[in-house]
């Protein structure tokens, strides 16, 4: 037969091997005997079990004569599954892993610490003595103690009229001081709601002398009361002590003259009661039709910066793109709508027909709604910030930079897209805008990666004989086949490792809420890595058998003589980098299909991350393509070859990954203080915080997929990341979730009833007997946990014993009120009668502003002094209509003074890291009188 020489074959002489010629092994030994009869087809290395140190993966293949004959050896795979986690050169491994570590460690120490600093800093508050047409947070601060020195400013109360008194006092101040020609009106907006009554709006007009009345106006609003038990040094005092000094800033503004444009301050008040004073102006103020723009300050927190949550139309943030620190996001109107939470903006726009702004101070709101909602939670610097911002786009109103007069024009049918990038430049664009960018996007994908497999067939099979051992059609028989059949296999792996690992994250956020409910309370850091964590290992978990399957796969389809792991490796880990990579691209390419289809605003995450992950993955496609088609060759780093499939994603994803991390960080801070004051428990409060960590952690694993697969070192990976999930769990199993800073919010109602009973057969005057008395506390929590083990530590803490508890939820429980009590009512006297149809009864009780009396059925009820409030004695009239039905009047104290309950003094003096959670009117400490005349 013929015979074939090689030209030559380089063995090292440390090296154990055997050489595979045919069907047949040689060892060395045989090589110089045998190699010469035998046919050679392709030499083969296959290391032994004691070889030390393994040939580069390009050494393969040392291609000597083609054959016809195909040849696959079961036995070459038999131990493939349970090589699979193995590395296959520790060095290489090594350093492959300190590669990706240190780039990705590169990429969090840049993209956290810039989220964190950028994004949250706040400016230096400004002195007091700065020129008074400047905003100077001390002087706003100034403001806070009269405002909350008289306690929680609830409707209807004390301080709610104190704190009336002394805005309208301010705005007197402001005038008196100014030194320009302008002309002051005020109006004090009288009305009532319900049966709560002398409720006021506070509103101030600021126009020049010489300007028509009809004058359009910039509208300046915050809502100046308060819950039960709140000082509301946040919620709304920051947006009033803003307001003022507002006020004083643009009235001494040199260059304002208010000729075009007006302005007018609006204090609300009820709004914690429905928005009602709100509703109230636009529906009966005759200045509401002048209001062209609006820009409204709220609060539900005090950290950190205050945030433009919505704009209507939203192509009003273009102007607000102009101030000096923007801070704005697209979400907010949707996260608005979820919380259930509303400000007064929603009456402006919706019943008032309004345009403006809705500004809030939003981060870690703990206190809302509690008394430790106090002025010293408003951190130094959120008031500068806010109010630069907000008297920056004031003064481009005022002096006639945005057009007032047409406002019929601006139609909201194409929504404005808006984020700001680390709180320094505002983005902005239309969703038609980000159609077209998306579309452009998607068509580019979709025709180079069709294109690119086209032509590099085409050049394969025109340069059949290339030997490159980085390419499918040098291994498979059916190349192109495969290389489409692993496209879409990579595409289906790309979603299952997704779905698994969101799947992993809600198993988890499943077992917490059923052992331990709100762990992460008052730490968010703790929730990412709680739920981020499980969601990377069922990821990697499915991308380890992805792998075995692919392996698998590639090693039935040979184009020549059995693949050794090696060689399987090396074609899964170098020959698909195309595959791997647009497959990849086209997931990006069904999201954005998905967010175009939906119109969904907050979606424009994946347009970010898509606009910078789709471009550079093109170009390295093409590059790749373009220096296999050439022949040149790219140096290697950490004998990596396709180093820059590493290097350049990443860096270009430090852009949505900082802006990922941030917006993800503030809506978890925002969403987790909302969870603990949560009323509905359809919806497990671990499931929501999941949810809101996952899917953009799952959208920044994504990009980190291919090098994984790269990787393929699966087990060393999942040890270490179950470890620190194992600690992490733990460390949210035994901490102390609820604390000072971060407390437990609860709902308590102090409940007495008192039943008097009058026989009328006694003559009056005469003091109606008690017949019988009880007092009740009803405690109600938002979290999942038992509540009777908190009932035992208030009863250790306070030395009050909780008598006949009953709970009616695991969540809410009643005991006796045993404990001593002022009695609030002194005494019931029955002071006249006429004709045993008329009565008069004088009920003396303690001092409380909300008396509701219910008078008996067909009677006709006067009370005599209702005029009276606050008081402490109660007359009333009751003449009856029919003689059969009896006598049954009911008298309601509603009352807001913690120190008319000693159990809740005892409470917030013991057990500081639980607290009260306040309702818009006087509803914790509630006395009920009933009369029964018997006749």
């Amino acid at each position: 037969q013929d015979y074939y020489p090689c030209e030559h074959v380089i063995i090292s002489a440390r090296d154990s091997f055997c050489l595979y010629f045919g069907k047949n092994f040689f060892s060395r030994q045989q090589l110089h005997i045998e190699s010469m009869e035998k046919q050679v087809e392709e030499i083969m290395l296959l290391p032994t079990q004691s070889e030390t140190q393994r040939q580069s993966e390009n050494q393969t293949f040392l291609r000597l004569q083609t054959s016809t004959n195909d040849y696959t050896s079961d036995e070459q795979h038999q131990h493939i599954i349970a090589r699979l986690i193995k590395p296959t050169n520790l060095q290489i491994l090594y350093k492959n892993l300190f590669l990706w570590v240190f780039l990705l460690g590169c990429v969090f120490l840049l993209a956290g610490p810039a989220a964190l600093h950028f994004s949250y800093v706040l400016p230096a508050a400004k002195s007091r003595t700065i020129p008074l047409d400047e905003f100077s947070e001390e002087r706003a601060r100034d403001h806070y103690p009269n405002l909350t020195q008289h306690g929680p400013r609830v409707i209807y109360t004390r301080a709610d009229y104190l704190a009336r008194a002394y805005l309208i006092s301010q705005i007197y101040r402001i005038q008196n001081l100014t030194t320009k020609s302008i002309r002051f009106e005020i109006s004090l907006q009288d009305f009532f709601v319900s049966d709560t009554n002398e409720l006021q709006n506070i509103a101030v007009r600021v126009s020049n002398p010489n300007s028509s009345y009809d004058t359009p106006c910039l509208m300046l609003t915050a809502h100046y009361d308060s819950v039960e038990f709140s000082p509301g040094g946040s919620d709304d005092g920051s947006g009033v002590v803003i307001l003022l000094e507002l006020l004083s800033n643009l009235v001494n503004d040199p260059t304002i003259t208010f000729i075009d444009v007006h302005l007018i301050v609006l204090f609300t008040s009820a709004e914690e009661f429905g928005l009602s004073g709100a509703r109230k102006f636009v529906t009966n103020h005759p200045w509401k039709d002048n209001v062209r723009r609006f820009i409204n300050i709220d609060s539900i927190g005090g950290n950190e910066k205050a945030i433009l949550f919505r704009a209507k139309p939203s192509q009003l943030v273009k102007d607000y793109g102009k101030v000096k620190r923007p801070h704005a996001n697209v979400m907010g109107d949707e996260l608005v709508a979820l919380s259930g939470s509303d400000t007064d903006y929603s009456v402006f726009t919706e019943t008032g027909s309004l345009l403006g702004y809705d500004f809030a101070y939003y981060i870690d709101g703990y206190s809302y709604h509690t008394m430790i909602d106090k002025p010293s939670i408003v951190e130094s610097g959120a008031l500068q910030h806010l109010g630069e911002n907000t008297l920056m786009l004031s003064r481009n109103i005022l002096l006639g930079h945005v057009n007032l007069r047409q406002p019929e024009t601006i139609i909201d049918d194409d929504n404005v897209i808006y984020f700001d990038i680390l709180g320094l430049h505002l983005v902005s664009y239309t969703i038609s805008t980000s159609v077209i960018i998306q579309s452009i996007i998607i068509g580019f994908v979709v025709l180079i990666g069709i294109l690119m497999i086209l032509i590099d067939h085409i050049w394969y099979n025109e340069n059949a004989n290339t030997n490159d051992f980085s390419s499918v059609y040098f291994y498979f028989k059916y190349p192109l086949v495969m290389r489409i059949l692993s496209t879409i296999l990579f595409f289906i792996c790309y979603l299952l490792s997704i779905l698994i690992g969101i799947l992993f994250a809600l198993g988890v956020a499943f077992i917490m809420w059923h052992i331990r409910p709100l762990s992460w309370y008052g730490n968010s850091t703790l929730a990412f890595f709680l739920y981020g964590l499980p969601c990377l290992i069922g990821i990697i978990l499915s991308e380890a058998l992805w792998t075995c399957l692919r392996r698998a796969f590639l090693s039935k389809y040979p184009k020549k003589n059995p693949m050794e792991l090696n060689t399987i490796n090396h074609i899964n880990r170098l020959c698909f980098n195309f595959e791997r990579h647009w497959a990849l691209l086209l997931i990006f390419v069904s999201f954005m299909s998905i967010s175009i289809y939906t119109g969904i605003r907050s979606l424009y995450i994946i347009l970010l991350w898509s606009i910078f992950i789709c471009p550079i993955y093109l170009l390295l496609i093409l590059c790749e393509f373009y220096w296999r088609w050439m022949k040149k060759k790219i140096f290697t780093i950490f004998n990596e070859q396709g180093w820059y499939w590493l290097f350049a994603p990443y860096i270009v994803s430090l852009i949505p990954l900082t802006h990922t991390l941030e917006m993800s960080s503030r809506i978890v801070r925002l969403a987790i203080p909302i969870m603990g004051r949560t009323m509905d428990q359809k919806i497990p409060q671990d499931f929501i915080i999941c949810v809101i960590i996952i899917f953009p952690a799952a959208l920044f694993f994504l990009v980190f997929i291919p090098n994984m697969q790269r990787i393929m070192n699966y087990s060393r990976t999942l040890i270490i990341l179950i470890i620190s999930f194992v600690i992490v769990f733990l460390v949210a199993c035994t901490r102390q979730a609820f604390t000072i800073t971060h407390p437990k919010l609860i709902l308590l109602e102090h409940t007495s009833q008192a039943n008097y009973s009058l026989n009328n057969s006694m003559k009056p005057p005469m003091a109606i007997p008690v017949y019988s008395e009880k007092a009740f506390i009803t405690i109600q929590s938002f979290d999942n946990f038992v509540l009777t083990p908190m009932l035992d530590e208030i009863s250790s803490k306070t030395g009050y014993s909780l008598n006949n508890i009953s709970c009616s939820t695991t969540t809410k429980c009643s005991f006796d009120d045993t404990f001593n009590r002022t009695k609030p009512f002194r005494e019931v006297e029955f002071t006249s009668i006429n004709n045993f149809s008329n009565y008069r009864f004088t009920i003396r009780h303690s001092s409380s502003y909300f008396i509701d009396v219910t008078p008996p059925k067909f009677s006709i009820m006067t009370i005599l002094n209702s005029m009276i409030i606050p008081r402490t004695e109660t007359i009333i009239d009751v003449q009856l209509i029919s003689a059969i039905v009896p006598l049954n009047l009911k008298l309601t104290l509603e009352r807001c003074d913690l120190n008319d309950s000693p159990f809740l003094v005892s409470l917030t003096e013991k057990l500081p890291h639980i607290v009260l959670l306040g309702g818009p009117s006087c509803q914790a400490i509630r006395d009920i009188l009933i009369l029964s005349v018997y006749r």
